[in-house]
């Protein structure tokens, strides 16, 4: 699901149904917010986020980690494993735009999807995260108000 083009609309198949994906141009501030939230509380995890990235240098092409690789990673870590698998959700619900169950698409709601479904989806909406979430990396511009980093 590597190649899912987020500018698109798309009907991704899943085990027992299918979910159609909006275009991430259609995705509000207000589907958008909670995701931002819930990714800079992640990032206040200093431990877990130095696994990822210790993860990702030592990937044979450094390449994103799966939701599921992200989540071994966090099991260890506590409240990082919480807000991890919100985020994930929150991320289904931003970028679904329908399913094939016969309850909306909601928070909530999620968690009655089948673990092999929401596994599959959260796989699928996993190209989502990079263009939803805020870019916590230091500005290189010196006009910036905290300067170029040179740590």
């Amino acid at each position: 699901m590597t190649d899912l083009d987020i500018t698109q609309a798309n009907r991704v198949p899943l085990p027992g149904g299918w979910a159609d994906l909006r275009p991430v141009c259609d995705i509000t501030e207000r589907m958008r917010r909670p995701i931002k939230k819930l990714s800079a509380k992640l990032s206040s995890y200093p431990t877990f986020m130095a696994a990822i990235a210790e993860a990702k240098e030592s990937s044979a092409d450094g390449s994103e980690l799966t939701p599921e690789e992200e989540l071994k990673i966090a099991a260890a870590m506590g409240d990082a494993f919480d807000v991890l698998e919100e985020l994930q959700d929150q991320l289904v619900v931003a970028a679904v735009r329908g399913w094939s169950w016969d309850f909306p698409v909601d928070a909530d709601l999620v968690l009655d999807l089948p673990a092999p479904a929401l596994d599959a989806l959260r796989k699928a909406v996993s190209p989502y995260q990079g263009a939803l979430n805020p870019n916590f990396d230091p500005d290189p511009d010196p006009a910036s108000p905290t300067g170029p980093s040179s740590v």
